[in-house]
């Protein structure tokens, strides 16, 4: 057994090691460091003279005050987090109540809860789609539903969003090419129900024809129509009053409608149960915080009593109609909570700053040159609100135009 003189010696070598100690960065990165005062301040508080447009809160759930309360009472409870997997000591009665409450609120058998919205999308795909088989998809389909693709390793053929014949005519080439070849692979339709890019509604039932008689699966990703279309708010199935049964999963994330993190799959038993053995992020991460998974629970009964979302869809058909006659050129559908947007043949970035100067906050995409707003269901009642945005755009057109 060393002794005590010995242990004191090793320690003060080890001391002067590891002040001496400075070994070389694995990635050498530029100087871009920044003093305190450069760095601008990414949140916005609200008041009377600001509005935020950027945050994505399309039934105000993040501002309702029972939900706060009760997601107190939660964390009082249940603490703030699990500290495991759901499979290891991460899964209480609350994670299965809302796993359970989104599969009775969607039609469906069974659905599953991820941790996190993008691994929701990108591992429920992973989980499935393989090296050998046919994954069609949007040309602009979101980073989760392309990371998820990456992972798979599959062959992935892309179509326009809005064109089922874009689609037919994809599926068309690669069928003949297994005639010639005679060989056949699996098939998959992964697609948004509002695009992420444009905000356009996707024509469900015409692209469900065509994979219906190509023995396509669909899984369709509803993240900005979950909660949103439909009478029920039950999302584009309901919207077109489509058959859930027509649908292999729908998968969506908790992080819009909802105003909670994560996100879920639902789909048959046998189709969520798989995922429980081979969705990565919901094996490996750590599971949603309970008191978030209530503020799931309780944000989908809000939709059921009060329906939010039918005074969310009266305000995108007048948000749609507003940017209109002001002049702006309106790419999203009138029924999505998010609108995209520009002025054609004008300077849109100095629009964004004259706005973001009077107070009114958005998203200017650098590389679409083009505008994002994200509607809050509360601007309806707020009549004050409302005329302001609608003043600080019109006189942003005129500021740009002198």
């Amino acid at each position: 057994m060393p002794s005590k003189k010995i242990e004191k010696i090793d320690e003060n070598v080890l001391a002067q090691r590891l002040a001496t100690f400075n070994p070389e960065p694995l990635v050498k990165l530029a100087n871009t460091a920044k003093d305190k005062d450069e760095i601008e301040i990414s949140a916005i508080i609200e008041d009377e003279n600001t509005i935020d447009l950027a945050k994505t809160n399309f039934l105000n759930v993040l501002n309702n005050e029972d939900i706060k309360k009760v997601c107190e009472g939660t964390i009082r409870k249940y603490g703030v987090g699990t500290c495991g997997p759901r499979a290891f000591y991460g899964t209480t009665d609350v994670h299965l109540e809302l796993e359970e409450r989104i599969a009775q609120f969607l039609g469906m058998q069974e659905s599953i809860v991820y941790s996190y919205g993008f691994c929701a999308i990108s591992s429920s795909i992973a989980a499935y789609c393989k090296k050998s088989d046919v994954v069609f998809t949007d040309t602009n389909c979101n980073g989760a539903i392309e990371q998820g693709l990456l992972m798979a390793k599959c062959k992935v053929v892309h179509f326009d969003h809005q064109n089922p014949e874009s689609f037919k005519r994809a599926v068309e080439n690669i069928v003949q090419n297994e005639k010639e070849s005679k060989r056949r692979a699996r098939k998959f339709l992964v697609v948004e129900g509002v695009s992420w890019k444009t905000g356009k509604i996707l024509p469900l039932e015409e692209f469900l024809k065509v994979a219906e008689d190509n023995k396509i699966r669909v899984f369709l990703e509803e993240s900005y129509s979950f909660g949103v279309l439909g009478d029920k708010g039950q999302g584009l199935m309901e919207h077109f009053n489509i058959d859930p049964w027509r649908l292999d999963m729908i998968i969506a994330t908790l992080e819009t409608a909802i105003g909670s993190i994560g996100g879920f799959c639902a789909g048959s038993h046998m189709t969520i149960e798989h995922q429980r053995l081979s969705g990565s992020g919901y094996i490996f991460s750590a599971s949603l915080p309970t008191f978030l998974v209530q503020a799931g629970i309780d944000s989908l009964n809000l939709i059921d009593s009060t329906k939010p979302h039918h005074n969310l869809r009266k305000l995108s058909l007048n948000f749609h109609d507003m940017l209109t006659d002001l002049g702006y050129q309106v790419q999203s559908d009138p029924l999505c909570p998010f609108k995209v947007f520009n002025r054609k043949n004008c300077q849109n970035k100095k629009i964004h700053e004259y706005c973001k100067a009077r107070g009114l906050h958005f998203i200017w995409r650098d590389d679409d040159d083009c505008f994002v707003i994200n509607l809050n269901v509360d601007l309806l009642n707020n009549e004050r609100k409302y005329k302001k945005i609608e003043e600080v755009l019109r006189e942003a057109i005129d500021s740009v135009s002198n």
